[in-house]
């Protein structure tokens, strides 16, 4: 099955390493978890379980113990991150709309004066 929270680590941790070098190393798998199931071949899931591990682990340690036992489920991990994924398209996809109408249908600036 193709891997939408894969493709939505990749982004994450190719923003994530270039502010934070130590992190990576998570590229790296990220982008071969990505790539194997993109191309149909058998997968294993150890990058899926070691950020579920690596987050419910975080959670945990910020003493959000209820937080931690909900996404301890894998299942309430992935379709949390499935949700998120969908939010953040729909609020690029919104912006982008925003900004294209900004730009070349309708300014706000009239003749020289703004009403922003």
């Amino acid at each position: 099955m193709f891997c939408l929270p894969c493709l939505t680590l990749i982004l994450y941790f190719v923003i994530l390493g270039i502010f934070m070098p130590s992190k990576r190393q998570f590229i790296k798998g990220a982008i071969l978890c990505f790539w194997r199931k993109l191309t149909l071949q058998k997968c294993t899931d150890a990058f899926d379980i070691l950020m579920h591990t690596r987050f419910v682990m975080w959670i945990a340690g910020k003493n959000r113990m209820s937080l931690s036992k909900f996404f301890k489920k894998k299942r309430n991990f992935d379709i949390a991150l499935a949700i998120l994924g969908l939010v953040f398209m729909v609020l690029n996809t919104v912006l982008f709309y925003l900004l294209y109408r900004f730009l070349f249908i309708k300014s706000p600036c009239n003749e020289g004066a703004c009403q922003i």
